[in-house]
């Protein structure tokens, strides 16, 4: 060509290219798209990128397709509007200490959600930080506070009812605060989430109780609030909404 690479040379060249180059050449012109189109030389990529798939390639095998599809940078998904909302659920928590009941009450979604109203002076730098994190936090103050002597066995159950469906979900049954967070000073308690059948392959996600406090002697704590959570796997609201709805409600 007179005013252009000739097909020859730009056949020789293309092989050579990496998928994100022979993407671009494909935007210069009429004539570079057309010899890109080739899946010969998208061949030659997917070889370098995937060997295996070209030594038995399926017999409807497209290269370029193959290429664009799974090489692209993944996006990340956003949930959509979950179906359930903290006005929907209504949660029932009761701690025993060495089996006498010391805190029994039933709290509304609304009431977890909206958090700690007034953080006491003299907490740990490790919790101020938790407190202030951008993440969903569920929590709610203790009051009147709770003055428990180090030792004893503390226990906790959670049970949740979604009033959209007037149904049961058991969160925590029974679990032991036998973890003590001396630096952030929390005591944590924790149940292996049970899902519904429909999610067979959801598991291994934990509910955690946190007895958030203050240090009032050498073996007395206050309890001035407690904490929901569920680590990594729900931080945001919408998150923490999804995985409560997938529960084996009942």
């Amino acid at each position: 060509m007179e005013n252009g690479l000739s097909d020859e040379v730009l056949k020789a060249v293309f092989p050579l290219l990496d998928g994100q180059d022979l993407v671009f050449c494909m935007l210069v012109c009429r004539q570079w798209r057309e010899i890109a189109k080739d899946d010969y030389f998208w061949k030659c990529i997917c070889a370098r990128k995937w060997p295996s798939i070209c030594k038995q390639p399926p017999s409807d095998a497209n290269y370029q397709k193959l290429y664009l599809t799974f090489s692209k940078p993944r996006t990340p998904q956003h949930l959509p509007v979950p179906k359930l909302t903290f006005e929907d659920l209504v949660f029932y928590i009761d701690m025993w200490l060495d089996g006498s009941l010391i805190f029994s009450q039933a709290v509304s979604g609304c009431i977890l959600r909206g958090g700690l109203q007034n953080t006491p002076c003299g907490i740990p730098d490790v919790l101020v930080a938790h407190l202030t994190a951008p993440d969903c936090i569920l929590m709610m103050e203790v009051e009147p506070k709770l003055e428990i002597t180090m030792g004893p066995s503390i226990t906790v159950s959670v049970l949740a009812h979604r009033k959209d469906t007037k149904k049961m979900a058991c969160v925590i049954n029974k679990s032991t605060f036998d973890y003590i967070d001396s630096n952030a000073a929390r005591a944590l308690a924790y149940e292996y989430l049970q899902f519904s059948p429909r999610y067979p392959f959801i598991s291994d996600i934990r509910a955690w109780m946190s007895l958030l406090f203050l240090y009032k002697g050498t073996n007395v704590i206050e309890v001035f609030g407690i904490e929901l959570d569920f680590c990594d796997a729900a931080r945001s609201e919408t998150e923490i909404l999804w995985l409560l709805d997938m529960l084996d409600w009942k």
